[in-house]
């Protein structure tokens, strides 16, 4: 039983549509989409803006919820979801990093990993603090958990980023162009340590880019367009 259950997806979408806006103004954003997302995977999902990228991540995180077709996340269905349900899914399972990193300015990168524990009532205060201290060390920055936003480089802002996505120890992480604010150099390291968490953690990370160096990278590249899967190749 225990190996039927880790062998079950993380996530699985079954002929989801999505469309945005009325009439002459329709965007069929996602289109019969199929897809089957393993525990513990790597993968990048490629296209030009206005592919649905983003779409798909809203749907497959229960951000959005799809015009037809089935979502499963963990083997249950979000479709019968109602928001305060699907927030506490999100809470409680899913992770975030953002391009433009989403952190508060005036808490400290500490406080920034900190507070969001707290708010999800997942873990004592005790427990919550030392996961925050924990995650800024895993992602090299515990000696600057003091620092406010502004004190820190961009590369620095997205390790606390990532660490308050881990923090929560979610089953999947969902990245939006995770590098795609930061130079070369830096997002290769970030790259680099997102590549190392998950071969550590055993974490699914989902992730959005247009960077050639995480498609390059990447053990699974699925590549949409116009809504629709055209390509899904794992190395």
């Amino acid at each position: 039983m225990k190996n039927n259950i880790r062998a079950l997806p993380a996530i699985q979408l079954i002929d989801v549509c999505k469309s945005y806006g009325f009439a002459e103004n329709k965007v069929d954003a996602l289109k019969n989409v199929n897809l089957e997302i393993k525990k513990g995977e790597f993968l990048a999902l490629c296209g030009p803006s206005g592919s649905g990228k983003s779409s798909l991540l809203n749907v497959l995180s229960g951000i959005d919820q799809p015009d037809a077709g089935i979502t499963l996340f963990l083997n249950k269905s979000l479709n019968e979801l109602h928001e305060n349900q699907l927030s506490a899914v999100r809470s409680r399972h899913l992770g975030f990093i953002f391009q433009f990193f989403n952190l508060i300015p005036v808490l400290s990168a500490f406080d920034n990993v900190y507070y969001p524990l707290i708010l999800n009532g997942h873990f004592p205060r005790k427990t919550a603090q030392e996961l925050a201290w924990h995650y800024l060390d895993s992602v090299g920055i515990r000696a600057l958990g003091d620092r406010k936003p502004g004190q820190l480089s961009g590369g620095q802002q997205q390790r606390v980023a990532i660490a308050r996505a881990l923090a929560n120890q979610p089953d999947v992480v969902v990245a939006d162009e995770p590098t795609g604010n930061l130079d070369m150099a830096t997002g290769d390291a970030i790259l680099d340590l997102l590549l190392r968490i998950n071969q550590d953690t055993g974490t699914t990370f989902i992730i959005s880019t247009h960077s050639t160096q995480l498609k390059d990278r990447a053990r699974r590249v699925i590549e949409i367009e116009d809504g629709e899967l055209v390509s899904d190749s794992i190395r």
